[in-house]
């Protein structure tokens, strides 16, 4: 009876060792498979969200390329690597086994311009400046003047150093509305006084960046009833007490009211 329990033991002993083999070399083995071996290499990089930006541009910013272990990657890295690209918002890696990477992109759009120093310095909504290019008159996005810049950098946020923050909101809901896309400069040499000048002539004193999306509403209504009227004005006033002031060619002012 005591052989019997040794035996049983030794038995046991030999399935419990077997078994640990059995999975080491399973573990070994598909170590081999996943690093030693070409089944997992690299074979190509998609590029997903990409507009202004070239997919080549964006796979030669990469740290990894075409070849590489699928497994080896580190998404974190490439993905910082990418977001230091200016016109990158944001960047996602994954991986589709068994040898692709795909890479999706939110990309910065420029939406404005700032004159400096015979150059233009062209930033997103946010006021990330995305490139500075050389002075173009054929580039039709909106000039903000009147904003004094210390040696800009790309990537630098203008709005953020300039201590102008509510400019993003002004950008944003001048989009959504559609009246920023009539905008061809926006004078900020005042900021208690913003100066629009429309593509269509018209001067739109803004007044400070406060009831932003008010004043927009208002000005939409003005501008439709202005075309459908056919009317010769040449400012608006919003900076003269709570309802705007329409300034019409024979230089007379007058108060607008919203009808009813």
């Amino acid at each position: 009876m005591i052989k019997g329990k040794r035996m049983e033991r030794r038995l046991r002993r030999r399935r419990v060792i077997l078994r640990l083999f059995l999975f080491i070399l399973i573990l070994f083995s598909s170590y081999l498979f996943i690093f030693q071996t070409h089944f997992f290499n690299i074979v190509d990089i998609e590029v997903i969200g990409v507009d202004r930006i070239e997919p080549e541009q964006i796979i030669e910013a990469s740290p990894y390329s075409v070849g590489i272990n699928i497994f080896k990657i580190d998404k974190g890295l490439w993905e910082e690597a990418l977001n230091a690209i200016p016109y990158i918002r944001n960047s996602r890696v994954s991986r589709s086994l068994p040898d692709r990477i795909i890479i999706e992109v939110e990309e910065r759009t420029e939406v404005a311009v700032i004159p400096h120093i015979g150059a233009l310095v062209h930033i997103d909504e946010e006021g990330y400046i995305l490139s500075i290019e050389q002075e173009n008159e054929g580039i039709d996005l909106p000039r903000i003047v009147g904003l004094e810049l210390k040696g800009p950098e790309v990537r630098d946020n203008v709005f953020e150093l300039l201590e102008i923050s509510d400019m993003t909101e002004f950008i944003l809901l001048g989009q959504k509305s559609g009246l920023f896309s009539m905008m061809k400069h926006i004078d900020c040499s005042d900021m208690n006084n913003i100066i629009i000048g429309l593509k269509n002539g018209i001067k739109v004193a803004f007044g400070p960046l406060h009831n932003v999306k008010y004043k927009y509403s208002f000005l939409h209504h003005i501008l439709e009833d202005i075309e459908k009227e056919d009317r010769d004005v040449r400012r608006i006033l919003f900076n003269k007490g709570g309802n705007p002031v329409v300034i019409t060619g024979s230089q007379q002012g007058e108060l607008y009211e919203e009808d009813e």
